[in-house]
């Protein structure tokens, strides 16, 4: 649910755009992770919002899916993840692919300091590389 408290303020330090996976199947992109500072709590009116645009029947065919996730670690290199604050499975259908999705969550007030945002492609998915996703925090 988005945060009824958000201003949807968007800053340029905080948004990246990051290509698809360009591997036949079952690869992996993400963004860059985003430094939510040292703080203990983070405050209630922060967002993550992840943009992916319509992938074609080529791209996903029927039965296939793809996975959007977005995710929190400790450490700048993601090591070790600590939550996994939003997953879902879009799977392609009636050899139309997979819609274009925003998905935008409220980053938990004990998240760990570093978030970042994930795509991946399933098993028998063709190369998504001239497409790309958008990550962004809204304050």
């Amino acid at each position: 649910m988005a945060n009824e408290f958000a201003r949807n303020i968007t800053d340029a330090t905080y948004s990246t755009t990051f290509t698809l996976p360009a591997s036949a199947s079952a690869s992996t992109q993400q963004s860059s992770g985003f430094d939510l500072g040292a703080d203990t709590y983070k405050p209630e009116n922060l967002e993550m919002e992840l943009s992916v645009p319509a992938l074609s029947s080529t791209i996903v065919p029927d039965t296939r899916t793809v996975t959007y996730i977005i995710e929190s670690s400790t450490t700048s290199n993601f090591a070790a993840i600590s939550q996994t604050i939003y997953t879902g499975t879009f799977t392609g259908a009636s050899s139309a692919g997979v819609g274009a999705q925003v998905i935008r969550v409220r980053i938990p007030s004990n998240c760990a300091r570093y978030v970042r945002s994930k795509v991946t492609f399933g098993a028998s998915t063709t190369d998504g590389s001239a497409l790309s996703a958008t990550s962004r925090l809204l304050f």
